[in-house]
C-alpha cells in the first residue's frame, strides 16, 4: 500500500475557514480522481506557538494508480490550494510505503 501524504500549516486565524474548505473542497477534488482508495485526515499535535499543522494521508494500492495522480491532477489540485490560500498555507508533499 502506498501513501501520498500532505502536511500543512495553516495562518492560525484563517484555520476554521481552511478546515472547512478541506473538507468541503479539497479533499473531495482529490478522491473525485478515484486515484485513491481511502484517506485519513489528522490535526498534529504541536507546541502551542506553533501554527496549526495538519496531515491528509492518501492511500493506493496501486502504484500506476498515484502515477496517474501526479501526472494528471496533482498540479491542478495544488494551484487550487496555492490560489486559495497563498502563502498562509504551507505545504509538504512525501510519498510513503506501508511496511507492516
Amino acid at each position: 500500500m502506498l501513501v501520498y501524504n500532505i502536511s500543512f500549516q495553516i495562518a492560525p486565524n484563517l484555520q476554521g475557514q481552511w478546515l472547512t474548505w478541506m473538507k468541503s473542497k479539497f479533499i473531495p477534488m482529490v478522491q473525485g480522481t478515484e486515484c485513491f482508495v481511502d484517506h485519513k485526515f489528522y490535526e498534529i499535535d504541536i507546541a502551542e506557538d506553533q501554527a496549526p499543522t495538519y496531515t491528509l494521508q492518501l492511500f493506493t494500492p496501486d502504484p500506476e494508480k498515484l502515477s496517474q495522480y501526479q501526472e494528471a491532477s496533482s498540479s491542478a489540485i495544488m494551484d487550487e490550494l496555492l490560489n486559495t490560500w497563498g502563502e498562509q498555507c504551507f505545504h509538504f508533499i512525501t510519498t510513503m510505503r506501508i511496511v507492516n
